[in-house]
């Protein structure tokens, strides 16, 4: 299929497509996925395809604040509430009933045409997430299909994507699984992501200050796993040296182990008011912080002025304070 007749109608221009930096409309990418469906009938599970390659880094800071939640539950209470705000142009829920977590995707809202291929797309991106940050598969308990029975090669791949098969021609798009597994830690296992999550980390924090020398190879580390940070005496040791050696490095090139740690927060405290909306707590625990009063206190010595206050300076959007729907919160 040509990039021609399938930007057609939609308003999208390749100059567009160029800029990383550019936005479309929802109507513009619902057409999009129009000309897609039109000119590639032959391909019925195009919406499955296309959701599996959106992977954790594609959602920018608000994957780098799912992947470093410290548990499923956390990611999960954080993603249901701000994944309407990212690529997803189905609505979803998630409740907690007794032991069982239900996700519901709402979908009537959608042209009837396009509605199949979105609803695909959305959960095989929902499934790849869950993959990305667990490490492993989500096993579910149970998958609800709105669809009539596919073809059996088609119910075949829904089977590979859900790891369990759907039931079909039921009254809503739904899947659950057991709610002991909200308090899995989440093992940040996939290296290939985490290389993803380090380098888009990294191209941030250098847009604001550049580093070189040793300098650039500690802020990286200190980039590299989110939710842990390293002191001093573990990044000497990876490098095969003292702390003192380290140190002295640092000091040549006008910096501190303190100073570098700073930027890192700093801006990715910044970043994460803006994207994800987290919480102060959220952002804290991100970040390595023992409490959230800490983190507070850090963001008056870099900013002057109280998360609160500069969130509103700013005009960026309060903390989504949003939980999962459930009869009891697990921790």
């Amino acid at each position: 299929m040509s990039v021609d007749a399938m930007l057609q109608h939609t308003g999208i221009t390749r100059a567009v497509l160029d800029d990383p930096g550019s936005e479309i409309e929802a109507l513009q990418e619902v057409q999009l996925i129009r000309n897609l469906i039109t000119e590639l009938p032959h391909l019925p599970t195009l919406g499955l395809i296309a959701g599996t390659r959106y992977h954790v880094t594609t959602y920018g800071l608000w994957g780098f604040a799912l992947l470093s939640s410290p548990t499923l539950g956390a990611a999960v209470s954080m993603g249901s509430r701000m994944l309407n705000h990212t690529f997803a142009l189905t609505t979803n829920t998630v409740e907690q009933l007794d032991s069982v977590v239900n996700i519901t995707y709402q979908s009537d809202h959608l042209p009837p045409d396009v509605r199949q291929f979105i609803v695909d797309r959305d959960r095989a991106a929902a499934v790849t997430l869950q993959r990305e940050i667990m490490g492993r598969p989500l096993p579910y308990n149970r998958v609800e299909m709105r669809r009539p029975e596919p073809s059996p090669e088609v119910a075949a791949a829904y089977t590979e994507l859900f790891g369990i098969r759907p039931l079909f021609g039921q009254a809503r798009e739904a899947g659950s699984f057991d709610a002991s597994h909200l308090h899995m830690p989440l093992p940040q296992a996939d290296a290939h992501t985490m290389q993803l999550c380090e380098q888009m980390c990294r191209r941030l924090v250098d847009a604001r200050k550049a580093r070189t020398g040793v300098a650039a190879a500690v802020r990286n580390r200190l980039m590299r796993t989110p939710g842990h940070i390293p002191d001093m005496e573990e990044i000497a040791a990876e490098m095969r040296m003292t702390s003192r050696t380290l140190r002295r490095h640092l000091t040549a090139e006008g910096a501190t182990f303190r100073t570098l740690l700073e930027e890192v927060r700093s801006t990715l405290a910044e970043e994460l008011m803006a994207s994800a909306t987290l919480t102060h707590g959220e952002i804290a625990e991100r970040l390595g912080y023992a409490d959230v009063t800490t983190f507070i206190e850090a963001f008056r010595r870099w900013k002057g002025v109280a998360p609160s206050t500069f969130r509103r300076e700013q005009g960026l959007p309060p903390p989504s304070s949003g939980q999962l729907r459930r009869r009891f919160i697990p921790r």
